[in-house]
């Protein structure tokens, strides 16, 4: 089989063709792997296996979530006030209210965070 590849990659480049003896090279180094890369053993270990986990998001319960808001009213520039980083939603939306009586902005960006960590749906077998 090698020998036929080479021949075949030979012919190509002799008409000039590159495409076909791009293609008697690719061939020829698939045979070669297969059939002469040291034998069964260094082909099993090429193998992978790839298994699917299911798993669920959830909440990390350890943390705290983040609130927080910031102005984003105004016609050229954004105010930008900030009410700082809360853990409780509350705190945030009592600041909106009074930056709104203070300064007449009604428009704010909310923001929240916390953190998740993604567990197993079920025990996995070791």
């Amino acid at each position: 089989m090698c020998a036929e590849l080479a021949v075949r990659r030979d012919e190509a480049r002799a008409r000039y063709d590159r495409s076909a003896e791009t293609d008697a090279n690719v061939l020829l180094r698939h045979h070669q792997r297969r059939e002469h890369a040291g034998g069964p053993r260094t082909r099993d270990r090429a193998r992978r296996v790839f298994r699917y986990v299911p798993y669920v998001i959830a909440q990390d319960t350890t943390a705290e979530p983040e609130y927080e808001a910031r102005c984003v009213s105004g016609d050229e520039t954004e105010c930008g006030a900030e009410s700082g980083v809360h853990s409780d939603p509350a705190a945030v939306e009592e600041w909106q209210r009074r930056h709104t009586q203070e300064t007449r902005h009604l428009r704010y960006r909310r923001s929240f965070g916390d953190y998740s960590v993604l567990e197993p749906l079920e025990e996995v077998p070791s």
